[in-house]
Parts: C-alpha cells; structure tokens; sequence
C-alpha cells in the first residue's frame, strides 16, 4: 500500500545508555520533537507510540514522556542536561575527567573511606532521584499513551527486567517512579544497585543497549500503519589503539555498548524475508480456513517489518556525519564522562543536525514533509 494512503503514522524512539554522549540525544530528540510539529501543522498526524531507554537514555525517555507535550518536553531536558552540566573550565583538557569528582545532580563520591574493603560502588547516586522529580512529570508518564519502557538487571537473577507504563501479556503495569528510570542506570562498579522492593537493580545496558524490541511492540498491529523506529547509535566504531589503561577500559566499554545495534540491523534483512513468506502463504489461505487468532498472529508479525527499515543516526555513518558538517574525527576516548558544558552543548548540537539531516530524509520520502525539487 501506498504510504500516503496509510491511516497512522507513528514514531517508536529507542535511546542508549551512554552517559555524557547522552546529549547528542539531548539535540536529536529536539529535531524529532520540532519536524513532528511542522507534519502536524501540514496536517498529518504523527505520534510517538513508544519511548524505551537505557540509562542516560531512559533518563532522557523519562523527560519526552513525562511532560505535557513536545515544547514542554524540550523544556525539561533543557532543565535536565543545565542540572548535569560542569560548567566550563580553563584546563578544559581534563573535562572529561572532572566527572570522576561527581556530577551535580547526578552522582558524587563516597567519603566514608573507612570502610572501604567492603565497598561495592565508588559513588552516590540519590542526587539523580531528585533530579528526576525536577524534571520529569510521573503522573503525566503514567497517564501517558505513549508507551515508556526502560530496562535494569536484576542483581540476583540476572534477568532484564522492563520497567512499563502500559500493560503486556506476561507483564504487569508499574507505576513508574524515580528509582525504576535510576535503576535502568545503575552501571557498576561505579554506581551502586538500586532497590525496589525487595530487588536490586543494575543498569539494563549490561544485557542489552538497545531495546528495540519493546519499541516495536508497542507499534499498531495492521498494514495501514505507517511505522518509524528512530534509534541514535552513540558509539563510534572506529578509534586509534588505547594508550593506557583507562582507555581500554573505555573502548572496551564502546565495543560492547555500540555493536549490538548493528548486529540487529544485519539481522533484520533475514526477519524480513520470512515476514515476506508468512504474508504470501496467509494470502494462499482461503478465507473460510482462516480463523481471528491467525489474522492476529500475521497482523502481530507484520510490526516487526520495521526492524529493516530502522532510521539509525549512527555515529559511526560517515556518510551522515559528514552530510551533518560533524567532524568525523573521533574525540578522546573519555566523551562519556565529559560533562562539561562546552562537552554537552558540542553534543547537543551534533546530535540535533545529524537528526535533522537523517529524519528530514525519511519524512520526505513517505510523504510526511515537502520533498525538495
């Protein structure tokens, strides 16, 4: 069909952990939030069926979600990435290294040093809980109908655990609060497990980066749904040999926190194809054999066609990067922990022009947006 003809169109967002790369999810999430608005006003209707995170990223999903609509959204991460900013320095060689100090409204160090053999984590992460009830509005994200899901390790199971405000088969609703999206981020050895109940959490990313799948369930089941799953990849793939030790901890950490998207994506051409094959056979079944559990069943399968048709702004895209103007070079290896705010802002707005260029090339071509003659 037609994507024109389509009767919906909605946007799945699905944001990585990263810690201070964050911001480039920080400026792209304004370019979807600002182009979502201009298709509105050209009057099409587009919403954002699900917002799933990790981490920074859940902490990120948890702003969009938790707000009353997409200008008071900007507003709070705004809010949220001042609140986490540094500041600038003029030793600004070492801002990515300012934050083994702390970052205000995040996170800061253990003092009690007495007591350090028997210590499972260097920092203290309350500050982050009520950074959260600053910025994010819990009542408007569980009353929200976009569907918010971010994911933590259970420390004692092992198992990931989705966190969500809207029921699943299997899973109940939960009430989200500030300690679910803090959980999602609870990276050791850093940060210490988060309790809820009689649970223990560490960050979700450990498991799995990228929960592209909660996305795309929480897409309309149908073929006359037009579906967009926006994911930013946060980590370049490509870097110079480690020098000393601390950058081989942080390509260690690029490595297993970055691959895993594109992994997916390779995988995606195969799910296609058999997705292709299911719809050819349920169209050979003749229509007095078919029965509502299997057109749910086909109808359900037909959501994970978006899988080959993810809007990845990949950091690692050098075709992208450089259609954005962003430099390809990749900067120290720290950027993670760089909270600095000329770090923050330089992030911010890459992350907005490489979203700008790459959405304003998939909204035009489904029709959302004027093509350019």
């Amino acid at each position: 069909m037609d994507t024109l003809a389509k009767d919906k169109v909605e946007i799945g967002l699905v944001l990585q952990g990263g810690g201070a790369l964050g911001a480039y999810e920080f400026g792209a999430i304004e370019a979807l939030l600002e182009l979502m608005d201009v298709i509105n006003r050209a009057d099409r209707t587009v919403s954002l069926a699900a917002v799933t995170g990790v981490s920074i990223g859940a902490i990120n999903a948890a702003c969009v979600v938790g707000a009353a609509d997409r200008a008071d959204a900007k507003l709070r991460l705004q809010g949220l990435w001042s609140e986490l900013s540094l500041g600038n320095h003029w030793w600004g060689i070492a801002d990515h290294d300012l934050a083994l100090f702390g970052v205000h409204g995040f996170y800061k160090p253990r003092y009690d040093y007495w007591d350090v053999l028997s210590w499972t984590n260097f920092y203290d992460t309350s500050p982050m809980l009520q950074t959260l009830q600053n910025y994010v509005d819990f009542a408007a994200l569980n009353a929200s109908p976009t569907a918010f899901v971010v994911t933590a390790v259970d420390l004692f199971s092992g198992e990931l655990t989705r966190f969500r405000n809207h029921p699943r088969e299997g899973e109940q609703r939960v009430e989200i609060k500030p300690q679910h999206v803090l959980a999602s981020g609870s990276l050791p050895p850093g940060f210490p497990a988060t309790p809820i109940g009689d649970r223990k959490f560490w960050d979700g990313g450990i498991v799995d980066n990228t929960p592209l799948g909660d996305a795309i369930e929480a897409f309309s089941p149908g073929a006359n749904v037009d579906r967009i799953l926006v994911v930013m990849n946060l980590f370049r793939s490509k870097r110079t040999a480690p020098k000393n030790m601390i950058e081989v901890n942080d390509r260690l950490s690029e490595l297993r926190y970055g691959n895993r998207l594109r992994q997916d994506g390779a995988n995606a051409a195969v799910i296609n194809e058999l997705l292709q094959t299911i719809e050819a056979l349920n169209a050979a079944v003749p229509q007095a054999a078919r029965t509502p559990d299997l057109d749910r069943q086909v109808a359900r399968a037909q959501r994970f066609k978006t899988l080959g048709a993810i809007t990845n702004i990949d950091l690692a895209d050098s075709d992208l990067v450089r259609a954005a103007g962003v430099s390809e070079k990749a900067k120290d290896s720290g950027a993670f922990r760089d909270f600095s705010a000329a770090g923050i802002e330089q992030r911010r707005s890459a992350g907005y022009r490489l979203a700008r260029v790459k959405l304003d090339e998939v909204f035009k071509a489904r029709g959302l947006l004027p093509a350019l003659h």
